[in-house]
This record gives C-alpha cells, sequence and structure tokens, in this order.
C-alpha cells in the first residue's frame, strides 16, 4: 500500500477514535465511582440525531450543546429510576439504549419522511496548519484535524488531572473502591455516583454529535453502528483510566479505518471480513490484556447492584 493510503488510514483512525475517546472518558468517570452505564449507546444516538437537528437551524455550537444535554437528560433519568427508585441498573440502561434507538429513529421519521431527501447540516471544519499538515504520513492525521478532535485531546488530559489532582478524583476512586469506607469519611457515594453518571451521559451525548457534526453532516437511524458497545469493552481494556481508554479508542480507530481502506486495495477479501475485522481483534485483545480485570469488572457490578433486587441499597 502506497503512503498517502497510509496516510489516509491514520488520520481516518483519529476521526473514527474520537467519539469513542469522549464517550470512553466518560464511562470512566461512571465506572470509577463503582456503577455502570449500558445506556451509552441510547444517549449516543439521541445525541446523535438532536445534533443534527438542532445544528440546522441553530448552528454547529449550538447542535453539539443540545446533544450534551440530551445525553444528560438520559442519565438524569436513569440515576432517577435506579438509585432513587430502585430498579436494576443493567435492566434500565438497556432500556435507555432501547429508548434512545427507538426515539431517533421515531423523531427522525417525523422530520424527515420517507420518500423525502435527508437533511445535511455543515460539518466541522478542518485545520490547516500549513506545513505542519504537509509532513508525510503523520501530518494530515496530527494537524489537519476538526477541532472536535483536538478538543477529545483536551478532555482526555482534564480527566486524567482530575483523577490524580483533585479532591472530587479522589472521591470518585473512594466510592469505586469501598463505598462503606468512603461515606465514614464524610464521602456522599450516591451524589459522587450520580455526579459521575450525568458526566457519563453528557459526554456520551456529546461523542453522538461528533459522529454526525465531525464529519457526516447528516443523521441515519444506525448511525452509531453498535459504538456504545464499543466503548465499554474499551474502558474494561483501558482499565478505566483515561490514557488506557485512548490507546484502546485508537486501537479500534485504527482497525476500522484500515478495514474500510484496504477493500480499495489488491487484497480482494469478502466484504463482510473486513467489517467483523476490528471487532473480532478487539475481542481478542480485550481476553488477552484483560481476563483479570474483566473478572473483577463484572463481579464488583454485579454485586454491587443496587436495587431492590439485591436487596441492598448504598450508603447515601
Amino acid at each position: 500500500m502506497s503512503i498517502e493510503l497510509w496516510a489516509s488510514i491514520l488520520a481516518g483512525a483519529i476521526v473514527l477514535a474520537t467519539p469513542l475517546v469522549i464517550a470512553g472518558l466518560g464511562e470512566g468517570f461512571v465506572e470509577r465511582a463503582g456503577r455502570l452505564n449500558l445506556g451509552i449507546e441510547g444517549m449516543m444516538i439521541l445525541g446523535a440525531f438532536v445534533a443534527v437537528f438542532v445544528a440546522s437551524f441553530a448552528g454547529l455550537v449550538a447542535g453539539l450543546a443540545a446533544a450534551m444535554l440530551t445525553g444528560l437528560a438520559l442519565a438524569a433519568l436513569m440515576n432517577l429510576v435506579v438509585y432513587r427508585l430502585g430498579a436494576n441498573e443493567i435492566v434500565v440502561g438497556l432500556a435507555i439504549t432501547m429508548l434512545g434507538l427507538g426515539l431517533s429513529t421515531y423523531l427522525y421519521q417525523l422530520w424527515i419522511p420517507a420518500g423525502q431527501t435527508n437533511v445535511s447540516v455543515p460539518t466541522a471544519p478542518k485545520l490547516d496548519l500549513g506545513i505542519l499538515t504537509d509532513i508525510p504520513l503523520i501530518g494530515p492525521a496530527l494537524f489537519g484535524q476538526s477541532p472536535l478532535v483536538y478538543g477529545a485531546l483536551v478532555l482526555a488530559i482534564a480527566a486524567w488531572a482530575i483523577f490524580r489532582f483533585t479532591r472530587f478524583g479522589l472521591q470518585v476512586r473512594a466510592v469505586g473502591a469501598d463505598p462503606t469506607s468512603a461515606a465514614l469519611r464524610g464521602v456522599r457515594p450516591r451524589q459522587i455516583g450520580a455526579q459521575t453518571l450525568l458526566i457519563g451521559g453528557a459526554l456520551a451525548g456529546l461523542a453522538g454529535s461528533v459522529i454526525t457534526l465531525g464529519s457526516i453532516g447528516a443523521f441515519s437511524p444506525d448511525i452509531t453502528a453498535g459504538r456504545g458497545y464499543i466503548v465499554l469493552a474499551i474502558v474494561i481494556m483501558g482499565r478505566m483510566t483515561p490514557v488506557g481508554i485512548a490507546i484502546g479508542a485508537l486501537l479500534f480507530g485504527f482497525l476500522q479505518s484500515f478495514s474500510l481502506l484496504a477493500q480499495s486495495t489488491a487484497i480482494q477479501l469478502p466484504s463482510e471480513l473486513y467489517q467483523t475485522f476490528p471487532y473480532a481483534i478487539t475481542l481478542i485483545v480485550l481476553v488477552l490484556t484483560s481476563r483479570a480485570a474483566l473478572r473483577r469488572h463484572l463481579g464488583r457490578h454485579l454485586r454491587r447492584d443496587p436495587g431492590r433486587a439485591s436487596g441492598r441499597t448504598l450508603p447515601a
């Protein structure tokens, strides 16, 4: 393959990884606090729709903000049902996903009736840093992206700093490790859990808007294509750390970009094989690198279900 093709693969990898990084950072907060959000997919796709709808008449920034508020609202609903009404967080998370998928499709069909042309909106402009963008292979990937890509990098650095240097980050880690001990030290596990869930929801909605407003400029009912579940795998693989999440997202983004662009090469393989390639490799890497972490991770959430079905509640 030519150097131009490899440059396109690298640039595409970063674009594809950006929404995964953003949603993964949000889920990292949720899971470091000992919770689990299986509603990411629904938050992302509803955020993706709302972003396009609002951006069509109010502009890019308004679309991004509306998507964040959409994810925030779904997270608030999940927090109410699970941690106030006592429902099972796994069941409610899946219900939030189905709600987001169904509602986004319904609203889209109301907005764009069958047979009408889909609405396109302007996407975030790409930066051109002159000589830096012209560097062979890495120039377009590192210096020719939209501000949304660099915003994801800023978010990753901010998340790392929050966990490492702030009181809130320490409280999140303490609640995730042992909520009872944290409560004895004056930390309020329910409050911290609610705050992290709201952060995760807002970032999931933003991630959905990055898919539509970052590069595509339109919405379709299958636009997230299961990325919410990939985010969950990336968070486990990255051990819930911002650096690990970013690396996992870049790995999946590279594999997906490679599978898309490799179809144009002389290597003739069925398109279905190319489509499954990034998911299969991600699963293999997850199994090889995170078997013990996955057991601890799932076991902890099953033990810590705060709903009535488990017969226990978290400390206030």
